[in-house]
């Protein structure tokens, strides 16, 4: 069993220590949670500029398409110029996607393999499309809508995974915030706990302080103690009072002095020495 005045001794040291371990702790949970925080929001914002550049980029597609297919159909130059505007629009949003995508590999080969399709299907010199005198048939109108179709929807599919793919990360990533949260609240708890028992030991301490700091009565004449209205000897006294164990022992003075004594009883007992002869 550990000694009563050395379990005292951890406790003040437990007392004075786990405030500052405390709170050095909270001061890093408040770090990793601002930072994570940060992350976070960084992230979502993050996700939602890519989702709101791969709609625009869908669109500045379609209206590409669009004018490409009106161009086929019709020969006229009115469609060349918002074509080559909406081409313009579509190679600034691949080069922004790029830079938001540049740490996400899958997003990349998304891009890749758009712009593959972008620069096979809908570039085009407008100058070598019609041969001199070629007029547009109902067969030639029929094929080119088919055809439209079939580009729009193969660089919809793509745009379409790139979307999905973000809106899974988000979600993850929503996900981990949450546990991040969960395991902050937990460590916040633990240490709200172990501050509150590092002030019930500094009260402990400082009732004990306040203890030691009393008037002790002592018999002038017995030596004895006063504790709560009785006499008790010193040994008693502390033993009640601070849980302190008393071995007894003999003094230097105190065996002299009873060396003495019984020198003395022995020369009375014995008588005096006879006389010489």
């Amino acid at each position: 069993m550990m000694p009563p005045q050395k379990t005292k001794k951890i406790l003040f040291w437990l007392g004075l220590s786990l405030p500052m371990v405390a709170l050095m702790a909270m001061t890093w949970l408040v770090h990793q949670t601002g930072g994570q925080f940060n992350d976070s929001f960084n992230f979502v914002m993050q996700t939602y500029k890519l989702l709101d550049a791969l709609e625009q980029t869908q669109a500045h597609i379609v209206d590409a398409e669009a004018n490409q297919r009106g161009f086929f159909l019709t020969g006229r130059q009115d469609y060349i110029e918002p074509y080559e505007h909406a081409m313009q629009s579509i190679r600034d949003d691949l080069a922004g996607l790029k830079k938001l995508t540049s740490h996400d590999p899958a997003q990349q080969a998304n891009l890749v393999l758009l712009e593959k399709l972008v620069n096979e299907e809908l570039v085009f010199d407008p100058a070598t499309v019609f041969a001199a005198g070629q007029i547009p048939t109902n067969t030639s109108v029929v094929r080119l809508t088919e055809q439209g179709k079939e580009k729009l929807e193969h660089m919809r599919r793509i745009l379409f995974q790139a979307h999905e793919e973000q809106q899974q990360a988000l979600s993850k990533q929503q996900q981990h915030a949450e546990e991040d949260v969960v395991s902050s609240q937990m460590m916040s708890l633990v240490l709200i706990v172990a501050v509150a028992m590092a002030l019930v030991m500094v009260v402990v301490i400082l009732l004990r302080l306040e203890k030691l700091q009393e008037f002790v009565t002592v018999c002038a004449w017995t030596g004895q103690v006063k504790f709560q209205g009785q006499w008790l000897r010193l040994d008693e006294y502390l033993k009640k009072q601070f849980g302190i164990s008393v071995s007894h022992s003999l003094s230097q003075e105190a065996a002299e002095k009873m060396m003495r004594e019984i020198e003395d009883l022995n020369r009375s007992e014995n008588g005096p020495p006879p006389p010489a002869a």
